[in-house]
């Protein structure tokens, strides 16, 4: 029951977008599934925002203007409060980020998709993300590697700030027949089946990856599942990609390791958000924690890894 008191309506509308269930939105905010519904329910009539499950979506229907005011005005005593709502990229993996729990409530949504990560944002469904640059290139005006470490524009109302560069790995199981080639071409590596996304989902890596002949096999992963993704390639026939900060974890979890063939993509990792919260005077606090947590959790990487300044 106390916890009941302690969660907001708006929590629980902002949860059902997010996971699009009551059972999973029930679970995350630690109270009944029927408190869920009931509680939705009526502070969608109270407000007349006409919230509800509408095809295959929890989402309001009416009246968007209240909605946006009363998230704004929540997500504003969130940053305040020292508690905003953190996304971690898929980009980053499985890798543990230590202490990034003290800089706010990490939230599980991971979607493969960016564009999805940065609507949720633009919704202020959660507050900030630490995730990949390279699908918003169009919107940053700049190549990656003329990145720097302060704040840009994605748009009127997004902003982030760029803080590691790295570069994206081929793997292959360490017995894979490729393994120990340095002659590699992108035909060696088109032999083999790779994983792709749907169409539409990261469309700038994957054109990236098809070009070296990989992304072959669509395996229709729209959330972030590591067995699916880095870990294709366990069978031993198939290939995948990583980033130097996983290498360790996937050799010790699927035996994989890197191939000796360069497929010149770099990645971008950045925090973003709305303006609003970037612009905030709590932010720089935000900001200097979350790369105290991302330097101590990609300890180890050493050149791999391009520090922005």
């Amino acid at each position: 029951m106390e916890q009941e008191k302690l969660v907001s309506d708006l929590e629980i509308l902002d949860c059902l977008e997010l996971f699009n269930s009551t059972v999973e939105s029930a679970k995350i905010l630690g109270i009944s599934q029927s408190s869920c519904s009931r509680r939705y329910r009526s502070f969608s009539e109270r407000f007349d925002i006409g919230f509800d499950r509408i095809g295959d979506r929890y989402q309001s229907s009416s009246n968007f203007d209240v909605l946006n005011n009363l998230r704004q005005a929540s997500q504003k005593l969130r940053v305040r409060r020292d508690c905003p709502r953190i996304s971690i990229g898929w980009q980053l993996g499985a890798l543990t980020i230590p202490g990034l729990q003290e800089t706010g409530v990490v939230m599980p949504v991971r979607p493969m998709n960016s564009w999805r990560l940065l609507s949720m944002l633009e919704q202020r469904l959660i507050d900030v993300s630490l995730m990949g640059l390279m699908e918003f290139q169009g919107l940053l005006g700049h190549p990656l590697p003329r990145l720097r470490a302060r704040r840009m524009p994605l748009s009127q109302t997004m902003l982030c700030v760029p803080m590691v560069m790295f570069s994206i790995k081929v793997l292959a199981s360490r017995n894979h027949v490729l393994q120990g080639r340095n002659d590699l071409t992108p035909e060696d590596l088109s032999d083999f089946p790779s994983p792709a996304l749907p169409l539409g989902m990261a469309p700038t890596l994957i054109g990236a990856l098809q070009k070296h002949g990989l992304a072959k096999q669509v395996c229709g992963l729209h959330d972030y599942d590591e067995a699916t993704w880095e870990g294709f390639a366990n069978d031993g026939v198939g290939l995948s990609y990583g980033s130097p900060h996983q290498l360790a974890a996937l050799e010790s979890r699927y035996g994989l390791r890197p191939l000796s063939y360069d497929l010149g993509i770099q990645e971008c990792l950045g925090l973003v958000g709305h303006r609003d919260v970037l612009t905030d005077a709590r932010f720089p606090e935000i900001f200097k924690k979350s790369m105290t947590s991302l330097r101590r959790a990609l300890n180890g990487t050493g050149a791999e890894c391009q520090w922005l300044s």
